[in-house]
C-alpha cells in the first residue's frame, strides 16, 4: 500500500510541475507576439552616453576661403574655329619640341633654328639685307661705283634731281657725299683720289665745322650706301638741308 501512495504522490508533483512550466511558456510566446505587433515598442532602453561634437565656426570658415579648394567649374564657352585651330597647333608644338629635344641631335637643332630666328629678327629691325652680307648680286648693278668716278665731269645738281624724281634716295644720299667731296676738291682742301675712303677725306681736314659737317654727311652715306638702309624722303630731305648748310659755311 506504501509503494502505491509514493508513486502517486510522484506523479501528482509532476502534474503539477508540467501544468506551471507550460503556463510560462505560454505567456512567454504570448508576450513576445505581443511586442512584435505593438508598433510603438523600439527594443530595450539605450543606455549609451552619446557626446555631441561639432565642427569649428572658424575652421570652417577658413576651409570655405581656401581657392585650393573650390572645385566648381567654370561655365562652358563654346569654342570658335580659330580656338581650335589655335589648340590643335599647340598639340603639335608641344609633340615637336618634346621628341626633338629628347636626344642632343634634337636640342642642337632646336637651339641653332632659334639662333637663326633671333638674327633674321635683328637684321630685320636694322632693316639689313642679309644676301646682300654675302651676295652682291649681278640683276641689280648701281648707276655708281664707289669712288670710281671722275667727279669733276659730273653734274650734280641735275643727277640728285633725277635720284630724287625717281625717289632713289639711297643713291641721292650717296651723290650729295660726292658732290661734297667735289667741293672740297675745287678748294683744294682733299685730294681725291680713287683709292681713298670717305674716313680718310674726314682726317685730311682740320679740325673746325668744315670737318665737322663733312662727318655727319659722312655718316648718312655710310648709313644709306655701305649699310643698305632704306632712305625716306624725309630723311633725305635731311640730308640735304644738313649739306646746303654745310655748303653755305664753305664760302
Amino acid at each position: 500500500m506504501l509503494p502505491l501512495v509514493r508513486i502517486a504522490l510522484v506523479l501528482t508533483i509532476l502534474l503539477v510541475s508540467s501544468a506551471g512550466f507550460a503556463q510560462n511558456t505560454l505567456d512567454l510566446v504570448f508576450t513576445t507576439y505581443e511586442r512584435a505587433e505593438d508598433p510603438d515598442f523600439a527594443g530595450p532602453p539605450d543606455t549609451v552616453r552619446v557626446t555631441i561634437r561639432e565642427f569649428a565656426q572658424t575652421k570652417v570658415d577658413s576651409l570655405k576661403a581656401d581657392p585650393d579648394l573650390n572645385y566648381a567649374q567654370p561655365p562652358t564657352i563654346a569654342e570658335t574655329l580659330w580656338d581650335r585651330f589655335l589648340q590643335w597647333l599647340n598639340r603639335i608644338f608641344e609633340v615637336i619640341f618634346e621628341k626633338s629635344t629628347a636626344t642632343d641631335l634634337g636640342r642642337f637643332l632646336i637651339y641653332t633654328g632659334l639662333l637663326i630666328a633671333i638674327i633674321i629678327i635683328i637684321l630685320t629691325l636694322l632693316r639689313v639685307n642679309a644676301f646682300q652680307l654675302f651676295y652682291s648680286g649681278a640683276d641689280t648693278p648701281q648707276a655708281y661705283q664707289v669712288f670710281h668716278e671722275n667727279i669733276h665731269e659730273m653734274n650734280f645738281d641735275l643727277l640728285i634731281q633725277q635720284a630724287t624724281d625717281k625717289k632713289e634716295y639711297r643713291l641721292a644720299t650717296r651723290l650729295v657725299f660726292l658732290y661734297a667731296l667735289k667741293l672740297l676738291s675745287d678748294k683744294q682742301l682733299i685730294e681725291f683720289l680713287p683709292g681713298k675712303t670717305n674716313h680718310d677725306y674726314v682726317e685730311a681736314l682740320q679740325a673746325g665745322e668744315i670737318r665737322t659737317g663733312l662727318n655727319e654727311l659722312s655718316f648718312y652715306f655710310d648709313y644709306a650706301w655701305y649699310g643698305n638702309f632704306s632712305i625716306s624722303e624725309t630723311q633725305f630731305e635731311k640730308i640735304k638741308h644738313t649739306f646746303t648748310q654745310w655748303r653755305g659755311k664753305m664760302v
